[in-house]
């Protein structure tokens, strides 16, 4: 199911993923594709942990402690992540991040406490910088694009709530990410050299309700 299931209209199908989304997710793992999270529902969420062997991202997400959206992840995922040794990379876009974006865009403070949340519950190694900057319309102040990154990491240093190492810092600029897709190009190998080989199986699109396996909003 997709994050739209969570934010009303949209009526969950699958409560998580259907069997044939668990041979996606299999196929993926087999392939050395990164599974990413951030367009799906929170139970959907938690059945991908449970399924995939390699590491997943959250490409453009917050922190739904910090702000409730759909789009965000909750702190029962923030805390099992470790176990799939995922990032959650954060986004810039204001609707995400604060509670009053109709009339104001935020700052980079706001995108710090969503790195600091994540920091706390998931752990320094489970972060990285998301942005968004192809898909949104609008930006928190202060990080427009990406000449403004190294305003973050300076507003890291001086204004979060933890102490921030060169380590740390290179951790959430690109060390976590890289992480990722060598563990990924690791299990892929790993399965590779155990003989797993494609699912070839047909789906029959005439049992899915407009011939799609996840929940969608519905067309006029």
């Amino acid at each position: 199911d997709t994050a739209d299931v969570e934010g009303g209209g949209v009526e969950a199908r699958n409560y998580g993923i259907s069997l044939f989304g668990v041979s996606v997710i299999k196929e993926m793992n087999r392939l050395g594709m990164i599974i990413d999270l951030s367009h799906v529902s929170a139970a959907s969420m938690r059945s991908v942990l449970r399924v995939s062997e390699a590491p997943v991202i959250f490409s453009h997400s917050g922190a739904r402690a910090v702000k409730d959206h759909n789009r965000n992840v909750p702190d029962d995922v923030l805390q099992i992540l470790p176990l799939r040794d995922g990032v959650v990379m954060v986004i810039f876009y204001p609707p995400y991040l604060i509670d009053n974006s109709e009339t104001s865009k935020g700052t980079i403070k706001d995108v710090i406490r969503h790195i600091d949340h994540i920091r706390q519950v998931a752990g320094v190694d489970h972060i990285g910088i998301g942005s968004d900057y192809n898909g949104v319309p609008v930006n928190v102040e202060g990080l427009e694009d990406v000449s403004k990154i190294p305003a973050l990491f300076e507003a890291l240093i001086k204004e979060s709530r933890f102490e921030w190492s060169d380590e740390d810092l290179a951790k959430v600029a690109s060390k976590n990410v890289l992480r990722v897709m060598k563990k990924v190009e690791g299990v892929r190998d790993r399965l590779l050299e155990e003989g797993k080989t494609a699912d070839n199986t047909v789906l029959d699109m005439s049992q899915e309700e407009g011939g799609s396996c996840r929940s969608i909003k519905p067309t006029k």
